[in-house]
């Protein structure tokens, strides 16, 4: 899971026109007209995102959005509303069979590290966290290991970075790693829990490859965050500290 600065616009114009289609169907169902903010990325691993603000949908949604037909759309603007599990699933399908065509991946070293768990940080035991979380959320079914990232050593006074990976899971090895950035007292555990929940997710759904590329954040995996009961709290207190979070 990554946090990343603001990235500018891009397809203007299909954007627009795309929004145009989807609010009309989000009128229908909700007798009101939404206010959408619908953005054309090239992202691969995300192919749609959807934040819901207070009078207000922000959608990330990959370029191929464009050409989908009405009732992807319709099925969309279900999703925006309400992740319901119908309009997952048709999402689901959609970004499957047009996934196909993409290109693949530049081949990778298969050579892996050698990692030292190290779940003992200085302010937080992220076993506890992790054995907490899989037992109310998971019943005790997800098999990973956790441990947190290496910390490195600042030479130079810290400079904002453009991005920066709060949580990743390597299917591979069954392994969590948590930046260490968030090991620190004034980071709240229930910030550091939502982060190593969204990655305990990643093995629940799997991976899978869609078009020679792996898809991290299918419809219904998004669906399920919500389900985090400070999904909400922790989205507002990320949003209010990111710049301090990217200084890292």
């Amino acid at each position: 899971m990554s946090l990343s600065s603001p990235k500018p616009v891009v397809h203007v114009g299909a954007a627009k026109r795309l929004q145009r289609r989807l609010s009309r169907h989000i009128g229908e169902l909700s007798n009101q007209t939404p206010t959408l903010d619908v953005r054309l990325t090239n992202n691969r691993s995300t192919v749609l995102l959807v934040r819901r603000e207070p009078g207000c949908y922000r959608l990330r949604l990959h370029h191929m959005f464009v050409s989908a037909s009405a009732q992807v759309v319709a099925a969309l603007g279900r999703y925006v509303i309400h992740p319901e599990a119908e309009a997952s699933a048709t999402l689901d399908a959609f970004i499957a069979e047009r996934s196909v065509g993409l290109a693949p991946p530049r081949e990778r070293s298969q050579r892996r590290p050698h990692t030292v768990e190290r779940p003992d940080g200085e302010h937080y035991d992220l076993s506890a966290i992790f054995d907490e979380l899989n037992s109310g959320y998971f019943g005790g079914t997800i098999d990973a290991k956790i441990t947190w990232g290496r910390r490195k050593r600042q030479s130079l006074p810290a400079r904002p970075h453009k991005t920066l990976t709060m949580g990743s899971y390597s299917v591979e090895d069954r392994l969590i790693r948590i930046h260490p950035t968030l090991d620190r007292p004034d980071v709240p555990r229930y910030y550091l829990a939502w982060i190593v929940y969204h990655e305990m997710l990643h093995q629940k759904h799997g991976i899978p490859e869609l078009g020679g590329r792996r898809c991290y954040h299918p419809p219904s995996f998004v669906a399920e965050e919500r389900l985090f009961d400070e999904y909400e709290r922790a989205h507002r207190w990320e949003r209010q500290h990111r710049h301090r979070l990217l200084l890292y």
